[in-house]
């Protein structure tokens, strides 16, 4: 009985002696994450942090104080990401405002949610007569080509191939068409939306001082397509308003990125803080004890 007894204190010792063992083996990797957080190394506090978890799932103290940490180290990311944020969006708006008197933008409000940027000489009213390429940008940076194609019959096109010298682009086939006739002349208006031309736009931008001829062409089966358009030259003016457009399209893209990772770092702050509030990850490690 006495063996049993003194057996039985043992253990308990022992057991004592390996929690705190554990726990000063724990404290060792908190004593870092400490470091790291002071030193702005929030990426390294991290991984000593999950490192306790891991390791020493039994030292509850430190778990706890890690989690204290933690959180205080995602507040400071979050603090770090808004800040960062928003000086790109003062960048970003400062070069929108030093360009924007160069497009015109129009939105009708009772039927469009978003407006859009284009570049006067290529108003479709004042260009009835002739076959090109324009450009517009939408308020968040989405640019948009649109073919304008006149003719005494339709021709149904829905890809267009540009060339400049010995480099060429060639747009994905669109089903954005739009026909109609008016006084006789058969009219088409082929759109490629939100960026998605192939690189067209990019590839108007790169050469905008070189000559560039375009060909529009029509689906004829699964696997064949054929030209519908002799040669058509670009002018000038639209290379260099597509090429302003784009460079619209850069900075508005850049300004809505940067507005949505703000939102978001927004949005994981106050998550982080309601949960520091209610104090529901501690509790986490304190019904594990």
């Amino acid at each position: 009985m006495r063996r049993t007894a003194i057996f039985a204190v043992a253990s308990v010792l022992l057991a004592a002696g390996c929690k705190q063992n554990v726990e000063k083996l724990a404290e060792r990797h908190l004593k870092n994450a400490e470091e790291a957080f002071s030193a702005a190394d929030y990426s390294l506090a991290k991984q000593e942090i999950d490192s306790i978890r891991i390791l020493y799932p039994k030292a509850f103290e430190a778990r706890r104080k890690g989690i204290v940490l933690m959180q205080e180290v995602e507040v400071a990311e979050q603090l770090r990401t808004i800040e960062y944020e928003d000086s790109m969006i003062a960048l970003a708006r400062a070069a929108f405002e030093r360009i924007r008197e160069d497009y015109v933008f129009g939105k009708e409000e009772q039927y469009q949610d978003v407006g859009f940027y284009t570049i006067k000489s290529q108003d479709p009213i004042r260009n009835t007569d002739r076959n090109y390429i324009r450009g517009q940008v939408d308020e968040t940076g989405r640019m948009t080509l649109v073919s304008h194609y006149r003719g005494s019959s339709y021709i149904h096109h829905d890809q267009i191939r540009l060339n400049a010298g010995e480099t060429y682009v060639e747009t994905p086939e669109s089903d954005e068409r739009h026909e109609f006739t008016d006084l006789g002349i058969c009219y088409e208006r082929l759109s490629f939306l939100n960026g998605n031309d192939g690189g067209a736009s990019a590839f108007i931008k790169a050469n905008r001082n070189k000559d560039i001829t375009y060909t529009l062409y029509r689906k004829t089966g699964p696997d064949s397509r054929r030209a519908v358009s002799g040669s058509l030259r670009m002018s000038r003016e639209d290379r260099e308003a597509i090429a302003r457009l784009y460079d619209l399209s850069q900075v508005l893209l850049s300004l809505d990125g940067h507005m949505k990772a703000r939102e978001e770092a927004d949005r994981h702050l106050r998550f982080i803080r309601s949960r520091i509030k209610d104090g529901s990850a501690q509790d986490a490690v304190q019904e594990n004890e």
